[in-house]
This record gives structure tokens, C-alpha cells and sequence, in this order.
């Protein structure tokens, strides 16, 4: 950071209070609230499938805006994990391989043939794989977060969890934005909308977005910046309203994302012959103290993303019903290259054919997914006795993979052998290429019908019950091509197969509900849920790998309170929950001749438990507190090792944490308006706080495969007009400069680490906003 930016942190710093979580703000605002820009307001959500009061919802909900989300810089799901306690990302190789995890749980998978546990939703469309959200948020609104399995009305891949993305819609009159923003490392980001009525009962918006990072690590190799990115995108959407009870809503989206990480780097190097003798001197001068960023490749990490889509959704108001379609179609290609051997000088020595062998290993693959939706619902109109959503839901998605791994090995030598190892060099030694090919197709199709209705016994007394049948088929095909008869470093030999599992399941909710006051809410909650079947499709596969993983299913349990106290200035919402899921669907790590792979498989039975509590305290009108905090116990309650662990596998691992779940986390956010009287201008200071407790990041519980605790403090300042037309922001994110990862990898003898692009450093940015 340079010396300027750091003044100007230490200034902030100093004059501004320690917030605690990125949580709830309004979702909607009055105009009678504009003077008051900070006050507790009505959050409306769309968590049922309907709109509702935030503290009418029996789910433990967490609702963040749009416009908190552009004050922290937070602009991707892979940075929303900051915001909610709760939630968990592991970011992979590349954004195929990344997932999330609500209260501890989450699928983490290489397959192509599981579904993720928590559902990614975007304008009342399902995105069928975590990757697909890899893009910038664009023109977001706000972003609720449901908690705990939701089988009734989300139903597919919800089974811990739900993130609802709502875009803002255009206005009824001309309008929009355009702002440019600039960060430490070469970071740049520009945004732009504009929108309002094409013509009678017409609106319509488009917005863009470019954003472009160098990179915050660096291949030694070629001096090359890894770690950053450039992504953009457009996205359109028209409302017509022809007639009052007739609403039509179309959505296209295009984005491209080019990223060149997320690199591999070595933080720590274990102790071996083949490690003291070969790897450790040829990664000079990376510094292996644990805390390493930086790479020394021959083959720079790249990852290419295209996502595209169209949606319609038509609204017909009946009076007493009110009929929904939504049908979309998405598109999303994904390619990448990686150096699987972290080393730019690989291979160096005769190659000794254990699992330290000396050989260089680059993959390339890529995918092509296409999901097609479609979902009818009817709605009853409210109040009443029995109200009611229903529905039918179809989803069909087909992905088709290529994968090559393409590894070299020094076979042969005539140079002398020194201390146990020969080297080699060219014209002295014969060097040895082997590659296998894989070119697989999955296809995933599912019906269900569902239905959740409310009864109002009282005015405030009620129930809630909600049900859900789901049909799925998962079936493939699976071709793999090899240069060798047997094994070799990282890849199996020639195998085909094909096949199709189907199965079925129930998921449903029962609760009660009751009004204590008219501003203290109290619930309870049972849960079933079921995530369908899945199977071990990957580039490594084996004819072990092709029996079916069984259907995930699960009982929760939630207990709730929402409160708005001291005439509404406090909104409290506090949730304690246990959820035990049979047939848990996780990875579990394997050798292939030297190098680390996973498996997919039933791991048998996990259970999570905790307490959380969101708030919103409007202390004036013009100084705001919010924030969340979350205990989660999340662990492995009995493991079904899979053919070929070790005879000490389920000891190891049972009563263990589940991975990316930590115990404690918490977040903080502080907003104020300072009481300066600048005519014609107004001074906005805002900081947060976000806390997380040791992590652990694999399934097998090594014991170098952690995060120990962390807190990441940022603050900002934004200076803008009373008309708030123009406006310009400060922003110091990670003030401490605390480095952390989000994920730690055991390869062997070695541990890989990754780090997050942007926050596991101290940075300072300026934003400048034109509103009309």
C-alpha cells in the first residue's frame, strides 16, 4: 500500500466507530424516509414466492442491498461469504470446481453428475451449478439468503440452503447511472444503466459492466501477474403491463469472464528425500514459509467463462389467483489450463515411479452446459383463511466435458548419478510423453409439483405446511483415452462406461407460527429435505466409480424469533436449528499413481447445530448499526469410507468438523451520516467488521489443513450532493492487512493454498457516481 493510501486509512480509522456484519438493509424505502437515510425500514422479500414483510417469514432469512453490497466492493459470489455469517464459498482449481456451504453444509464435488446443496436462484431462475454465478453482480437490488433445507417451494439443490438474487427493475421515469472506480494493484470497474418507459405500460433497462485486476501474486517463471481477471457484461430487461392485471417481465444476459488464477501456490513443503533433493530447491526463490502467494509455473493458470441467458416471466392477476410461468434457457462455457506439477523445470531427474516422481503434468479442459427450465405456479391473493402458492417445476440441463492431462517423465539418463538421483538434460536422456483424453455427456432431468400453504387460525395465530415430489434421472456417457496400459502420474487407463440412475423423494415443512405482539414474531419449524441422486463422473473414473450415489435427504429442526423493539428502531431476529442429512454426498481424497484425486460418495451421516441472530439498529436517523452472528457445530457424525481407504479412515474422521464450517462467525457494519451542515453536500461514513473462527478445509482432517481464526476490518467515506446526483467514495479494505486463504489443499508431501483475489491484503480505492 503505498504511504498515501496508508494515511488516509489511519485517518479513517480514526474517526470512525468499529461496525460488527454486512446484514440487513432496507430492501425498499419510502419517500417519507429519504431525510432519515439510515433509519430501520420495512425489508420486503420474495423468499416464499410472494412479496413479504422480512419479520412475516417464518426462515431464518439474511437480506443484503445492492447498494451495501457496491459501498464493501463486494461484487461476486465468491465475496458474498463476508457479508453472511452463515454462509462458506470454496473456490476451486477453476469456477467450475467452486461451491458454497450454508450452516456448515455444502457439496464439494469434481463430478459433473451431483448438484449443489445450496441453490443459486436469480430473477425466480435456478442456476443449476455454482460456476454459473461467476460473473460480476449486476444492477442487484438485494440478495436474501435462506437458511436450512428448502424443499417446498425452492426444492431443487436447496437442500441446505437458498441464495434469491433480485435485479433491480426500470422505472417509471427516464434514468440511471454511470460511475468508475479505481483500486490499488490496477483494479479498475465501470458500471453503467439507464432505463424508465419505452412507451404506455412499457419500461425497460439495460445495464453493463467492465472490470479488469492485474493480479495480486506472480509466476516467477515469466514474471507474469496471476491472480487477476478481466470480466464484463450486458444485461436487459423490459416490464410490459399491458393491462393492470397483466404483467410481463423478459431478461437477457451476456457475460465473459478471463481470469489468470486462481494459481496453486506452495505454502508448505514437507520434509523428504525427493523434497530436499528435487522440489524444494527447484521452487527457489519462491520463499516457502507458509504464507507464500507467489508460483513458479511453465504453464500460467487461465480460466475462460462465457454465461448467457434469456428468461420470461408472465404474472396474471385473476383476483383471487394469481398465475406465474417462468421459462429460461441458460448457456455456459467454461475452459482452463493448470500446471499440475507446480514447477517450471520439471522433469529434472530420472523419474523413480513412487509417488515422488519427478514429472512435468499440464491439463487442459473444458465444458459446454446447457439448463432449461420451466415453472407454473398460482398464487392466492392475501389476507385469507388458507393462503397458498402451487406449482409445477421442470428442469433439464445436459453438460458435456473434455479433459486432458498430458504428462512427461525423463526415463532414461547417460549423465552420472549423484546422491541416489540421476539427472537429465536434453541430448543426454529420454524423455517420455504420455496424455490421457476424456470426453463425457451428462444430462439431468427432474419434475416436481409443489405447494405450500399458510393457516391463519387467528390473527395471530397460524400454520404452515408445504410439500414437494420430485422425479429425477441422471444418466451418462464416458470415454477415456490413454497413451499407457497402466497408470501413470495422475491418470488411470483407458476406461468407458455408460449409464442412467433415476430415483424419487418427498421434501416438505410443517410449522407454527404466533404474534406475541404486533412486533414480536415467534416460529417453529420441521423440515425434510431430499436432493436427488447423483454419480462420480470425472476424468479419473473407474469402473468402481459408476454405481449410484444415493439421494441425500435430511431433517430440520428451527426455532425462531423476529422482533422490531424501541418503536422499531431495532429490528432482532435470533434462529436456533439442527439438521442431521442420511447419504451425505462429499468428496473424499485418493491416490492415482503418485497424485492426489477425489471421489465422489455417500459419506454417510453429518449433523449441524447452532444459534444465529441478525440486526438492524437505527440508533438516529443518520447512524445506523447492523449486523449478524452465527454459532454453527457442523460435523461428521458417522463416515462410510469408500473401497480401498484405509483401514483407519472412519476413526480418523468421524465426530469431526465438516469442512468450511467454521464455529463462530460474525459481522459488524456501521453507517453515519455526519452532522456536518455542508450546504449542498452530505458526508457518509461507513466500516465493518467481519470475524471467523479456525477452519478446516478437508473432509480427511489433516492437520495442516486450516485457517486459523481471522477479522478483516474495512471503512469508507462517500461525499455526494443533497440531490445525491453526483457523489464520490473512499474505500480502505482488510485496514489490518491480515492475510488469510480460503482454502489450504494436501498434495502429497506439499500443501497448496489459494488465496482470495482482493481481501487477504490491505487496499485503498476511490469511486466516482453520476446519477440522472
Amino acid at each position: 500500500m503505498t504511504t498515501t493510501g496508508f494515511k488516509l486509512a489511519l485517518a479513517l480509522s480514526t474517526t470512525m466507530a468499529m461496525a460488527l456484519i454486512a446484514a440487513p438493509v432496507a430492501a425498499q424505502q419510502t419517500p417519507a424516509e429519504a431525510d432519515a437515510p439510515f433509519a430501520s425500514t420495512d425489508i420486503i422479500v420474495t423468499a416464499q414466492k410472494r412479496e413479504q414483510n422480512l419479520q412475516d417469514v417464518p426462515v431464518a432469512i439474511s437480506v443484503v442491498s445492492g447498494d451495501q453490497l457496491e459501498r464493501s466492493n463486494v461484487n461476486s459470489a465468491e465475496q458474498l461469504f463476508q457479508r453472511v455469517p452463515t454462509l462458506t464459498f470454496r473456490k476451486g482449481n477453476t469456477n467450475k470446481d467452486s461451491a458454497l456451504s450454508i450452516r456448515g453444509v455444502g457439496t464439494i464435488s469434481f463430478s459433473s453428475g451431483v448438484e449443489p446443496s445450496v441453490s443459486t436462484v436469480i430473477d425466480g431462475v435456478v442456476y443449476a451449478r455454482t460456476g454459473q454465478q461467476t460473473s460480476d453482480f449486476l444492477d442487484v437490488e438485494r440478495i436474501e439468503v435462506l437458511r436450512g433445507p428448502q424443499g417446498s417451494l425452492f426444492g431443487k439443490n436447496a437442500s441446505a440452503g437458498v441464495i434469491n438474487i433480485i435485479s433491480r427493475e426500470p422505472g417509471n421515469e427516464l434514468g440511471g447511472y454511470v460511475d468508475a472506480a479505481w483500486y490499488e494493484g490496477n483494479e479498475y470497474r465501470i458500471r453503467g444503466s439507464i432505463g424508465g418507459p419505452l412507451g404506455d405500460g412499457i419500461r425497460a433497462s439495460l445495464t453493463g459492466f467492465w472490470s479488469q485486476y492485474d493480479g495480486n501474486a506472480r509466476n516467477v517463471f515469466n514474471n507474469h501477474k496471476v491472480n487477476g481477471y478481466e470480466h464484463w457484461g450486458v444485461r436487459g430487461k423490459v416490464i410490459a403491463e399491458p393491462t393492470d392485471n397483466l404483467k410481463i417481465t423478459l431478461i437477457a444476459d451476456y457475460s465473459k469472464n478471463s481470469d489468470n488464477g486462481f494459481a496453486d501456490s506452495i505454502g508448505t513443503v514437507f520434509s523428504s528425500a525427493f523434497n530436499n533433493a528435487v522440489f524444494i530447491p527447484s521452487l527457489a526463490p519462491l520463499t516457502l514459509d507458509g504464507k507464500n502467494k507467489d508460483i513458479d509455473n511453465d504453464l500460467d493458470p487461465y480460466t475462460k467463462d462465457k454465461n448467457s441467458g434469456v428468461s420470461g416471466q408472465i404474472d396474471l392477476d385473476l383476483g383471487g389467483v394469481t398465475l406465474t410461468s417462468i421459462t429460461a434457457y441458460r448457456h455456459w462455457y467454461n475452459f482452463q489450463v493448470r500446471d499440475g506439477d507446480f514447477r517450471s523445470d520439471a522433469p529434472s531427474y530420472v523419474n523413480t515411479g513412487t509417488a515422488a516422481g519427478d514429472v512435468r503434468s499440464h491439463d487442459r479442459g473444458d465444458l459446454k452446459f446447457d439448463q432449461f427450465t420451466q415453472e407454473l405456479r398460482i398464487a392466492s391473493a392475501n389476507p385469507q383463511f388458507f393462503e397458498y402458492v402451487a406449482g409445477l417445476y421442470y428442469y433439464h440441463t445436459k453438460e458435456v466435458d473434455f479433459f486432458n492431462r498430458t504428462v512427461t517423465a525423463c526415463t532414461a539418463s547417460t549423465l552420472p548419478t549423484v546422491g541416489g538421483l540421476t539427472p537429465c538434460a536434453t541430448g543426454s536422456s529420454t524423455y517420455t510423453t504420455n496424455e490421457g483424453n476424456a470426453d463425457f455427456t451428462t444430462k439431468l432431468t427432474s419434475y416436481s409439483a409443489f405447494g405450500q400453504g399458510t393457516l391463519n387460525f387467528t390473527d395471530a395465530f397460524r400454520g404452515i405446511l408445504g410439500l414437494r415430489y420430485t422425479e429425477d434421472k441422471v444418466s451418462y456417457d464416458f470415454a477415456r483415452r490413454s497413451t499407457s496400459l497402466t497408470a501413470f502420474s495422475g491418470v488411470n487407463p483407458a476406461f468407458a462406461s455408460a449409464g442412467s440412475i433415476k430415483d424419487n423423494g418427498w421434501s416438505g415443512n410443517v410449522g407454527l407460527q404466533y404474534d406475541l405482539t404486533d412486533d414480536i414474531v415467534a416460529y417453529t419449524t420441521y423440515t425434510r429435505g431430499y436432493k436427488g441422486p447423483a454419480l462420480n463422473i470425472f476424468f479419473n473414473m473407474l469402473a468402481r466409480d459408476t454405481g449410484r450415489i444415493d439421494p441425500e435427504k435430511s431433517d430440520a429442526y428451527e426455532v425462531g424469533l423476529k422482533t422490531r423493539l424501541f418503536d422499531r428502531r431495532l429490528t432482532l431476529n435470533i434462529a436456533g436449528f439442527y439438521a442431521k442429512y442420511d447419504n451425505y454426498q462429499a468428496n473424499f481424497l485418493d491416490i492415482v499413481a503418485g497424485q492426489v484425486v477425489t471421489r465422489l460418495t455417500n459419506a454417510g451421516t453429518v449433523s449441524t447445530r447452532g444459534i444465529e441472530m441478525d440486526f438492524n439498529a437505527a440508533i438516529t436517523d443518520d447512524f445506523s448499526l447492523s449486523g449478524g452472528f452465527n454459532y454453527t457445530d457442523a460435523h461428521i457424525n458417522e463416515f462410510i469410507c469408500p473401497p480401498g481407504a484405509a483401514v483407519t479412515c472412519a476413526a480418523a474422521i468421524n465426530g469431526k468438523p465438516l469442512p468450511f464450517a467454521p464455529k463462530y462467525k460474525g459481522t459488524v457494519t456501521m453507517d453515519w451520516r455526519l452532522p456536518l451542515d455542508i450546504d449542498g453536500f452530505n458526508v457518509d461514513l461507513n466500516s465493518s467488521l467481519v470475524y471467523q473462527s479456525k477452519t478446516n478445509f478437508d473432509i480427511n482432517q489433516n492437520p495442516n489443513a486450516f485457517q486459523n481464526a481471522y477479522a478483516i476490518w474495512d471503512a469508507g467515506i462517500k461525499v455526494s450532493t443533497d440531490d445525491d446526483k453526483y457523489s464520490l467514495s473512499f474505500i480502505v479494505k482488510n485496514l489490518t492487512d491480515k492475510q488469510f486463504v480460503i482454502q489450504r489443499i494436501p498434495n502429497g508431501t506439499s500443501f497448496m493454498r489459494q488465496i482470495t483475489p482482493r481481501d487477504a491484503e490491505r487496499y485503498f480505492g476511490v469511486t466516482a457516481r453520476v446519477n440522472f
